[in-house]
């Protein structure tokens, strides 16, 4: 008898490998014990499909990884997405053709480019993937491999190395590596990055609630009823030398007590895109530095500006190509427009900066013989290349669960690759990395208050010593200094040692009295009319 056709198509159905699911699950991402994002996934033996959240980073990442018949690397799409405002930042495509890549990336603006590389990899991961990693694993099935690996951030194919020691698999890449105890399938139970102190678990059986930080609360300027200050909704024009004009959104805080007109401080933010509050949401979602400061201020009778940085918040302008010396013009620009309000003393003006502000205000102290004085919280004093490879250095000699001699492999290569970055750098960084603040400080003259925590790991200490004493060996006779014991980079208490690792554990996030009182009491001092004892 012979076989019908649907009989035949039957039967080779039978035969072609169905696309079955090999895992699933979400891997629960943790910071210094605090859970800090999602991502979840699905492996079948065709494809790979990831969705990672991240609310500290205000971005949604979807991968998806489709494999050949035989496990090899067929293609990639990632798409990434603003949780804010739930919307696409970009779309980027890797393709295997013969011996090459095709590649793609649109932005949502609508740009689009395509290239090639040459190279088959084996794998594509992206960053924030974990269960990217713990794939590479579970494909390895306990046998030490090492996988060509395509990275989209990096445009560049790395080898990854997956070995195993009894329970535990070592995944290392360059600078990462990645700590896993395995089940008795090989499959990752949990995966740590022992020197960014991040880890990923996998989630039980258990009911999770909903992430925290998905949604960001609208942000509330106003002055509360029991605040020492009204507060009043301004823009600051700016006009750039080599861009358009836009203006600078923030808040004015003036006294209720007192009489205008008052002497006022300049809010100075840190490095990266902050609010007038330089607040940390989600990470540290109560943390709002500037307006804690700007209350303090008030009581004692100083006026404080605090504005949204460039193309934050309200404000407008260009933040991406901005260099630390734009945004000392923004700062020079928000003096300008203070010394033209009736209600503001325009020859007792202070400079506040933190962190990157810190470098600021010595720089336009330096040009501004009208400034009356600045502080400096966490400042630098030394190249950014310097203090970048402390930032390095510093949680690899704490990091747990490394041998000695990983330990040194992970600071050669992590040292290794901050100095192969130095190309790729953009115009902020590049700038960052060669500055060195010395010279600048040794031209202030004004008097100048010096803050820092001793337990500071993002900037050293010892930098502020370095600082106060360029200072005072130039001649500058009013410097002052104090380090706060335990103090972090925020200026809060440390739950442990201080490590960026630790902030979203931390539940008291206020700036301690003694840093106000030393502030706003100095601040005083220095900004009372002449003539007044």
């Amino acid at each position: 008898m012979r076989p019908t056709p649907l009989f035949v198509a039957v039967m080779a159905l039978a035969f072609i490998p169905q696309d079955r699911v090999l895992d699933s699950g979400v891997l629960r991402f943790y910071q210094g014990g605090t859970e800090v994002g999602r991502e979840t996934f699905r492996r079948t033996t065709r494809r790979l499909t990831t969705e990672t959240v991240v609310p500290k980073l205000d971005t949604r990442l979807r991968y998806q990884i489709d494999f050949t018949s035989d496990g090899g690397f067929a293609a990639m799409e990632a798409i990434a997405y603003s949780l804010s405002g739930d919307s696409l930042i970009r779309r980027y495509t890797a393709r295997a053709d013969a011996d090459s890549l095709r590649l793609m990336q649109a932005e949502a603006a609508g740009s689009e480019r395509t290239w090639s590389a040459a190279g088959r990899p084996d794998a594509a991961i992206g960053t924030q993937s974990m269960a990217g990693v713990a794939d590479l694993i579970a494909r390895a099935n306990r046998r030490d491999t090492t996988f060509s690996v395509w990275s989209p951030e990096q445009n560049a194919t790395t080898d990854m190395s997956v070995t195993f020691s009894a329970d535990t698999a070592r995944v290392r890449a360059g600078p990462m590596l990645v700590l896993a105890p395995v089940d008795a399938a090989g499959r990752a139970i949990s995966l740590s990055i022992p020197a960014g102190g991040v880890s990923a678990v996998r989630a039980g059986a258990e009911t999770l609630e909903p992430l925290a930080g998905i949604t960001r609360p609208a942000p509330d300027y106003s002055a509360a009823p029991d605040d020492p200050y009204i507060a009043e909704e301004v823009r600051v024009p700016v006009t750039p030398a080599t861009s358009d004009p836009f203006e600078l959104a923030g808040t004015l805080s003036l006294p209720i007590q007192g009489e205008p007109p008052y002497p006022a401080v300049v809010m100075i933010t840190g490095s990266g895109s902050q609010d007038r509050d330089e607040s940390l949401w989600p990470l540290v979602p109560a943390y709002r530095p500037f307006r804690q400061i700007a209350a303090r201020l008030a009581a004692a009778g100083i006026a404080v500006l605090r504005l949204d940085d460039r193309a934050t918040g309200a404000s407008g302008g260009n933040a991406a190509s901005a260099t630390t010396p734009m945004l000392a013009d923004d700062v020079r620009a928000e003096l300008a427009w203070l010394r033209t309000r009736p209600e503001i003393d325009g020859d007792r003006l202070a400079l506040v900066g933190h962190s990157e502000g810190g470098v600021i205000a010595p720089m336009v102290a330096a040009d501004d013989p009208r400034l009356a004085a600045i502080v400096i919280m966490a400042g630098t004093s030394k190249p950014g290349s310097d203090v970048l490879r402390d930032q390095v250095l510093w949680p690899l000699s704490k990091a747990e669960g490394l041998t000695e001699g990983e330990r040194e492999q992970v600071r050669t290569a992590s040292l290794e690759a901050m100095a192969a970055s130095m190309p790729d750098l953009n115009p902020w960084m590049r700038w960052f990395w060669d500055y060195d603040p010395l010279p600048t400080a040794r031209r202030v003259t004004q008097p100048a208050l010096i803050l820092q925590g001793a337990w500071d790991r993002q900037v050293s200490a010892g930098q502020a010593d370095t600082l106060a004493a360029a200072m005072r060996d130039a001649g500058n006779h009013d410097v002052e200094l104090h380090v706060f014991p335990r103090l972090n980079h925020l200026f809060l208490v440390s739950l442990q040692d201080g490590s960026a690792s630790e902030y979203a554990a931390i539940e008291r996030v206020v700036i301690p009295d003694e840093v106000m009182d030393i502030l706003a009491n100095w601040l005083t001092r220095r900004l009372r009319p002449e003539g007044e004892m």
